[in-house]
């Protein structure tokens, strides 16, 4: 009698829910993974979401989303994805929990990664300090808070620093998960030609998930725009950016 073929190890995707987080910085994660197929890399993929308790969990705007696991039950995490938030982010900048389960899930995970203004979120817990980062352009002085977190230039829509990934705001999402994908391929796939898989392969996911922008108008970014469009835009962000700071200065 044959035994049975053990199946291949799971990559875990894990992706951490807070009360307000925001669904897009969630949703480009989920989508990119999910349609990714881990045979290239000898490893079955699951994505997962874990938060404090599996309550429904309200994001930014009225949705509400059932977390799979809690920081109790969740299986061990690959790569921690860490999304933005809006009302709700200067809370769980100082929820210990949370920041807790982070430290400990980076310890073990290949990836770290945030997106948005879930950068702050790694900042709070100690875990970009040392690297190069980014965030949302409207909230890159939050993240000079952190004094030791090396703040990069510009308005990229993804920052690498050895297996700290980090992306700049909310729709960034995509694009960051997209480079997340072609980097584990090009770090785990076996064989010589890793470079040529990890393209084909993320190339494959961009056309299933039919990722080709084409916006109305361009720009989308202060290194974009002109003033006129700009200076509304930040001026309305300046009230939530000093709840922001101030829950970063409050840390103990």
């Amino acid at each position: 009698m044959t035994a049975a073929a053990k199946p291949p190890p799971v990559f875990t995707v894990g992706i951490v829910l807070y009360p307000g987080f925001d669904i897009l910085d969630v949703a480009g994660p989920h989508e990119v993974f999910g349609f990714f197929d881990g045979a290239v890399i000898g490893r079955t993929v699951k994505v997962a979401t874990v938060a404090q308790t599996k309550a429904a969990l309200p994001t930014s705007g009225v949705l509400r989303v059932l977390p799979e696991y809690d920081f109790g039950d969740c299986p061990p995490i690959d790569l921690l994805f860490v999304p933005g938030g809006g009302d709700g982010l200067d809370k769980a900048i100082g929820d210990q929990a949370l920041l807790a389960f982070l430290r400990k899930a980076a310890k073990h995970a290949r990836y770290v990664a945030g997106v948005c203004t879930g950068g702050l979120l790694l900042g709070a817990a100690g875990l970009l300090d040392g690297y190069q980062a980014t965030t949302h352009w409207g909230f890159i002085d939050c993240l000079k808070l952190f004094p030791k977190v090396k703040v990069v230039n510009g308005c990229p829509r993804w920052v690498r620093d050895r297996n700290r990934i980090t992306g700049g705001g909310i729709s960034s999402s995509i694009d960051e998960s997209l480079f997340l994908l072609d980097t584990l391929v090009s770090d785990l796939a076996p064989g010589k030609d890793k470079a040529a898989l990890a393209e084909l392969t993320t190339r494959q996911v961009q056309l299933s998930i039919q990722y080709n922008p084409q916006p109305p108008f361009s720009g989308g970014d202060p290194c974009s725009v002109d003033y006129a469009v700009f200076e509304p835009v930040n001026a309305g962000m300046a009230g939530f950016r000093e709840i922001v700071s101030k829950a970063i200065l409050a840390r103990p």
